[in-house]
């Protein structure tokens, strides 16, 4: 089976697994380790999502699985999870059956709470990518009045926040 499909209410959910996807799921250990779901959307006529899983290697980003919904309810994504999960080969996350230790995901609730209703047993973290584009929007925004010029600064105690290996890292320099 490379696909399946259902109905959720009017909503639509298809979920594909190709044998490039089977494979990575049998022999890359990283698909075991973290996955990163990025959604796309208004991609045809019908304003259709598609949510493509990816693990890291050597090589770069490889797909481990997609979806495509009509919509971005929780229900829906939560219905779209469990298909994708019934698509698994018996040694899927390169044996780790239950899912991978890590989804990596931007910060949209409804996507983060149907992951966590199908592989409740994997850490849901947010993507730096993510984060430090909503900052920059955060800062860009005229209603939030930040300066111009602090602007950069602000970005950058930002990007130290995010990427300090400790506490200690993550304090400013006096």
């Amino acid at each position: 089976m490379t696909a399946k499909m259902a109905r959720v209410g009017d909503n639509l959910c298809i979920a594909l697994c190709n044998k490039l996807m089977k494979r990575v799921h049998q022999n890359v250990r990283q698909s075991s380790e973290m996955v990163f779901v990025d959604a796309s959307g208004g991609v045809d006529r019908h304003v259709c999502r598609v949510f493509l899983f990816m693990t890291h290697s050597a090589a770069g980003g490889l797909p481990v699985r997609l979806l495509i919904t009509s919509s971005e309810s929780e229900k829906v994504l939560t219905e779209g999870f469990r298909l994708l999960r019934d698509l698994f080969p018996n040694n899927a996350f390169f044996g780790r059956q239950e899912g991978p230790e890590i989804f990596t995901t931007d910060d949209a609730e409804a996507e983060r709470k149907a992951l966590h209703n199908v592989f409740h047993d994997s850490t849901l973290l947010l993507c730096s990518f993510h984060i430090l584009q909503a900052m920059w929007r955060f800062l860009w925004d005229a209603k939030h009045k930040v300066e111009k010029e602090h602007r950069p600064h602000i970005l950058k105690l930002v990007k130290r926040m995010l990427y300090a290996k400790t506490e200690e890292k993550n304090e400013p320099a006096l």
